[in-house]
């Protein structure tokens, strides 16, 4: 029987009935925590953006004309740019208009044009700039616009807040929303989910929604609690198969920069970094399982976040005075290390006011490092 229920959904069946999806995805009860309380007050305070009723999928009428985008279309348009950065009312008000004339009611045909569009990347901040030299058209917002529109309803509606999950998980712009509704399915009927809110669970972690490569796992391979778990940190499954082929990826992370400190660096995989988080979690718990806790160990893993934080950065200072012979990089004679000279400069301060383990002091000066350099935070 579960098995049957597991079965992959139709295609026609997630464009047709996507929002029906989505409202039997969100259960009232035993919702995960909303986060921080500025993100519960940023949520209250947004303004409710009204979706079509009408499906994906759904019949072309009358209403499918092109009209002028609806106030709620343009609020969320309005939202978005303002996280994309455009802080300038006026641009943000080109930028919506360039959106062109929204269809009231996302018909099938909007939604295989929508489809067509799986390469679509974020428009640049300077999109807005360029529209006067397009006669206040563009096809690239216009074809974002209508995806985030489109994303929006197949999430549910005015309650998702899907700019803050575009602004953690651009990809989602460029996903095939059948492959998300597709995940939506997947974790709802999943055993243990009954009580939970998977919309709400994805609005907090939307990275759930683009590992296509890993599939929901069955009660055989992880409880339902260790299963939730997982999706709390943006991880479809953590299973012993999942778990092998993370801590591979974790050994070529060390081979590759020589530290097991995942997580720490710009351009580092970001499932390996939730991954890592995850099993630092598990560690503080005392729930990580005492053989992973020792292959861990044996890679160089640093079970303490902000422990691994310091030695990826004291790692780079040491590597910087075997190329230069010293511990005192300089904004003019080294621009390109920029943070490294910041880092340096946090050091200090540290120790100035005496907040400084002990520990890092002598391994600072075993390395030759110099407290009496210039200090440009303080």
């Amino acid at each position: 029987m579960a098995a049957q229920v597991r079965a992959a959904c139709p295609p026609s069946a997630l464009t047709g009935h996507a929002q029906h999806l989505a409202a039997a995805a969100r259960r009232p009860e035993a919702a995960p925590s909303a986060g921080s309380a500025w993100r519960r007050q940023r949520r209250r305070q947004r303004r409710p953006v009204a979706c079509p009723s009408s499906s994906l999928s759904g019949s072309s009428s009358s209403s499918s004309s092109s009209t002028a985008a609806s106030p709620e279309a343009s609020a969320l348009l309005d939202q978005f740019w303002l996280a994309r950065g455009v802080v300038d009312e006026q641009q943000r008000r080109q930028l919506v208009a360039a959106a062109g004339a929204i269809r009231a009611e996302l018909d099938a045909e909007a939604f295989e044009s929508s489809q067509q569009q799986l390469g679509l990347q974020l428009p640049s901040l300077s999109a807005a700039w360029f529209l006067e030299e397009q006669r206040g058209s563009s096809p690239q917002v216009a074809a974002a616009s209508r995806r985030i529109l489109a994303l929006q309803q197949l999430l549910g509606g005015g309650d998702v807040d899907v700019v803050w999950m575009l602004v953690r998980e651009p990809r989602l712009l460029s996903t095939d929303f059948r492959s998300i509704a597709q995940r939506l399915f997947d974790m709802r009927v999943a055993e243990g989910s009954d009580g939970l809110d998977i919309i709400a669970l994805v609005e907090q972690q939307p990275a759930l929604l683009l590992q296509a490569d890993t599939a929901v796992s069955s009660d055989e391979e992880e409880t339902a609690a260790e299963r939730l778990q997982a999706w709390q940190h943006g991880l479809v499954s953590d299973n012993s198969t999942e778990w092998a082929r993370r801590f591979g990826q974790l050994q070529q992370y060390v081979q590759a920069h020589g530290d097991a400190h995942v997580g720490c660096r710009d351009g580092d995989n970001a499932e390996l970094a939730r991954w890592a988080s995850k099993q630092r979690s598990e560690h503080k718990a005392g729930q990580l399982a005492e053989g992973k806790q020792t292959q861990l160990a044996a890679a160089g893993f640093e079970f303490d976040g902000e422990r691994a934080e310091w030695l990826r950065w004291f790692n780079e200072i040491r590597a910087f005075k075997e190329r230069h012979g010293h511990c005192q990089p300089q904004p003019l004679a080294h621009p390109n290390d920029f943070l490294l000279i910041n880092w340096c400069s946090v050091q200090r301060i540290m120790r100035r006011c005496g907040v400084m383990p002990e520990e890092r002091i002598a391994a600072l000066d075993e390395l030759g490092f110099d407290w009496t350099g210039a200090d440009p935070l303080s």
